[in-house]
């Protein structure tokens, strides 16, 4: 397993897709923040000389939301990463590399295992960049709330949630590119289950009936929803969000190693 490791990860240091997806990790949030803050200038010009339209600004656009949309799997990097992620593991397979680590007696479950690993560190390295990134939003927007005792630990647990997103989507695209081991129906399909549940997500707070909570608190991604749109958390949805994300990407893992265990590689 550790030489396992080592060579995954010095081929993923080795690729270029690596360096390719930083500097798209560092330009998207650079040109989502100048973005909001030229919208944020025309809602404050004499074009819309109005009180309430000024206000306007304020309202959509503050530090800590620019910082944690960035983690938000419906647009930009936040579909842009698990792509890579198909794209690199599927480059194993085209390459004929896992087929030759498995000729020579490396086990199926720790070849997938690796790759999780590997998988599961870049991209949630890759999100933390474009949430620092992000944080350039501080310099135009003041942070949104008073940042005290209470707040540092809703950031904390925001962020665990921000980091856990990335590494549940990680397993969803190592999942369908080991078992699939076509690229295509990996893109489709990791795409399809990120945008899915952010639609699914999003129509679930926007009900916000009571006697169903726990079922949504239940659905990955539903506590992502909630700090990417109300700027917070509560400690009952982070516990259902952390269990849930646990508990999917143990399943995404079980079920990938059975399947990926069985795969004839030619």
């Amino acid at each position: 397993m550790k030489n396992l490791l080592k060579a995954d990860f010095y081929s993923l240091i080795r690729s270029k897709l690596t360096y390719i997806l930083l500097i798209i990790c560092i330009a998207l949030p650079v040109f989502s923040v100048l973005t909001s803050v030229l919208i944020n200038n025309i809602f404050e010009s004499e074009i819309m000389n109005d009180p309430e339209f000024s206000e306007i600004g304020g309202m959509l656009f503050t530090g800590r939301s620019i910082m944690f949309s960035s983690f938000s799997l419906t647009n930009n990097t936040g579909l842009i990463i698990p792509i890579f992620i198909g794209i690199f593991t599927m480059s194993d397979i085209r390459h004929g590399t896992i087929r030759n680590k498995v000729i020579f007696g490396k086990n199926k479950k720790d070849i997938y295992l690796s790759h999780l690993i590997v998988s599961t560190v870049f991209s949630t390295v890759m999100s933390l960049v474009c949430f620092m990134v992000s944080s350039l939003g501080l310099i135009f927007f003041d942070y949104g709330v008073p940042f005290d005792s209470k707040e540092l630990l809703s950031f904390i647990e925001s962020l665990v949630i921000g980091i856990l997103t990335f590494a549940y989507i990680a397993s969803v695209s190592t999942f369908f590119a080991l078992s699939t081991k076509s690229l295509p129906l990996t893109i489709i399909l990791t795409i399809a289950v990120s945008l899915l549940l952010g639609i699914v997500s999003s129509a679930t707070m926007l009900i916000g009936t009571e006697k169903y909570k726990y079922i949504f608190y239940s659905i990955p991604t539903y506590s992502l929803s909630v700090v990417t749109q109300t700027g917070g958390i509560e400690l009952e949805i982070f516990i259902f969000g952390l269990s849930s994300y646990l508990v999917f990407i143990a399943i995404n893992t079980i079920l990938g190693t059975v399947i990926f265990n069985k795969t004839d590689l030619k």
